[in-house]
């Protein structure tokens, strides 16, 4: 089986895209930038990011005898997500469920060994799929695929077969856009595709577990805003695999306050919702419920992505 035909099994999967890269240790300009990344402390309370350094460094330690990276992307957008404003990424089924189903028929398909990998691994998804040729990274940190855009979620297939790999892709990425860095928030971005998360309202809102974060401007979980005034993502097509679920994006405010634990896991069962927990969930919808008595009325981030559709 060859890397052709492979290709075409993961794009019948649903992928958008699909690349191949060789298994080997990372760059040393790749592996500099993370461990600096992870010293300076911008990675915050998500000390899981640095474990298992050796592993991260080389994907062969995931699997004895692993000689290639198969990496695939997903569009997950939907233009409808909600008044409350949830992260696209998480309003229709787990991705991590929904695309390691996906990846696991095809690599069911293939011969000898195999490990399919969804954000579940410590493997530099961005790095390898930048290696594959599957798309570019953006001054907002995000994997962009040309025609695409970055509302995509990324799966691999680890696997011992010796496949042809791709070039990483001859393009000029953002330029001097920088729409993206004028645009966030809180100022996450340093303009050469890194971000702190400790000033990421993505990071605030899902991964931080403590009650001082800042306004969120009705953005009750994630944030998109760098999504949103990106041009690359002025052409973006509704996923036809990942669909919103009704009941979440009819959620107000209120009823957000007002859930109890019950209906929080029914509503969000087999959904990466859940991440945040019940109590992170409130603690969100609690900030943005004060952020008009603050004198912050949140306009700010819708204002952006009204901009961006107009431009």
């Amino acid at each position: 089986m060859d890397s052709a035909e492979i290709k075409r099994l993961v794009t019948g999967a649903g992928a958008c895209a699909c690349g191949i890269a060789s298994v080997s240790p990372v760059s040393p300009d790749e592996e500099k930038l993370c461990t600096g990344w992870i010293a300076s402390g911008k990675h915050g309370a998500m000390e899981y990011l640095a474990r298992y350094q050796d592993v991260r460094r080389d994907p062969a330690l995931l699997l004895p005898g692993a000689r290639s990276i198969i990496v695939a992307a997903f569009n997950y957008y939907h233009r409808d997500n909600g008044s409350l404003h949830w992260a696209r990424y998480a309003l229709g089924r787990d991705y991590h469920e929904e695309v390691r189903e996906r990846l696991s028929e095809v690599a069911a398909m293939l011969p000898g060994e195999h490990r399919v990998t969804v954000d579940t691994a410590p493997l530099r998804e961005r790095y390898w799929a930048v290696r594959a040729g599957v798309g570019f990274t953006g001054l907002n940190g995000l994997l962009i695929v040309p025609g695409t855009g970055s509302w995509v979620v990324l799966g691999e297939i680890l696997t011992t077969l010796e496949l042809e790999p791709d070039s990483p892709l001859a393009v000029s990425g953002c330029g001097n856009c920088g729409r993206c860095l004028s645009a966030c928030p809180g100022k996450a971005l340093d303009g050469r595709g890194g971000m702190d998360a400790r000033k990421c309202r993505s990071y605030l809102s899902i991964e931080y577990r403590g009650e001082d974060i800042p306004h969120l401007g009705g953005r009750v979980y994630g944030c998109d805003i760098c999504q949103e005034v990106c041009p690359h993502n002025r052409g973006a097509r509704e996923s036809d695999i990942f669909t919103p679920r009704g009941e979440v994006i009819s959620l107000s405010l209120e009823d957000v306050r007002g859930m109890r634990q019950e209906e929080f896991s029914r509503l969000f069962s087999h959904s990466a919702i859940k991440r945040t927990k019940l109590s992170g969930l409130l603690r969100n919808a609690l900030r943005c419920g004060t952020e008009s008595r603050d004198g912050d009325a949140g306009t700010h981030s819708e204002s952006l992505g009204h901009t961006a559709d107009g431009d």
